[in-house]
C-alpha cells in the first residue's frame, strides 16, 4: 500500500505550496484578532503561513487579512502576530522538556551533563544551553557538546530551564530522547525564523 499523501496547503505570505506541517495555521477569533493555532485545532476558518519574519509580514499586508475576511491589519498587529507564534514556539520547548523529564530521558546541570557525554552519546540527542551561562561554563559546556558530536541551541535563560523541568536553574539540558529533541530543535529555529534572528550554535 503508498503511503498516505500528507496534506499541503499554500501560503499566503509567499504563495508556495507546503506540507501543512511545515506552516502555521492562523484563525481570527470573533473580534477578529489573530490568532496562530500551531495545533491546528481551533474552530474559525483558518489560512496558513510559513514560520518565517518575511512570510508572516507580507501576509499580513496582502492574502492573509482577505482569506480570514478581516480588515486590515496595523504594524502593531503584524508584529504581535509574529510575537504570539514565536511565544507558542517557546512554550512547546518547555513542554517538551517536561516530557523528556518525565520519561527519564533528560539530564541537567553542567556537571552531569558533561558526564553523560564523556560516558558517550547516542543517536539524536540534543543540547539546550542556556543564553544567560557564564561564558566560563558556555564555553566548556559547548567543547564537550560538539566533542561528543551533539548538536545544540542556545536558548532560553537557566530560570526558564529549571522551570521547565521542576528544578533550580540549570545552565545546560541534554534531551537523550531522539523524537522530543527533533521537536525541540525544529520549534526553536521555527522561533528564530519568525523572530528573524540568528544562532550561532549548531
Amino acid at each position: 500500500m503508498a503511503p498516505k499523501a500528507r496534506p499541503v496547503r499554500t501560503c499566503t505570505g509567499c504563495g508556495q505550496r507546503k506540507e501543512k506541517v511545515q506552516m502555521v495555521r492562523i484563525v481570527a477569533d470573533p473580534s477578529g484578532e489573530l490568532v496562530p493555532d500551531l495545533k491546528g485545532r481551533l474552530p474559525s476558518r483558518g489560512a496558513y503561513v510559513c514560520p518565517d519574519a518575511d512570510c508572516i509580514r507580507k501576509a499580513a499586508a496582502g492574502r492573509l487579512p482577505a482569506s480570514l475576511r478581516t480588515g486590515g491589519l496595523p504594524p502593531a498587529e503584524v508584529r504581535g502576530l509574529a510575537g504570539s507564534i514565536a511565544a507558542l514556539y517557546s512554550l512547546r520547548v518547555r513542554s517538551m522538556l517536561g516530557q523528556a523529564r518525565k520519561s527519564g530521558r533528560l539530564v541537567t546541570g553542567t556537571s552531569l551533563v558533561e558526564g553523560e557525554l564523556r560516558r558517550g552519546a547516542g543517536e539524536g540527542w540534543l543540547g539546550l544551553v542556556a543564553t544567560d551561562a557564564s561564558p566560563e561554563i558556555s564555553g566548556r559546556i559547548v567543547r564537550v557538546l560538539r566533542g561528543a558530536s551533539v548538536p545544540f541551541r542556545v536558548f532560553m535563560s537557566k530560570s526558564d530551564i529549571g522551570e521547565a523541568v521542576g528544578k533550580s536553574p540549570r545552565s545546560v539540558a541534554l534531551v537523550k530522547d531522539a523524537g522530543i529533541a527533533a521537536s525541540i530543535e525544529e520549534s526553536v529555529d521555527r522561533y528564530r525564523r519568525v523572530l528573524n534572528k540568528g544562532g550561532s550554535d549548531q
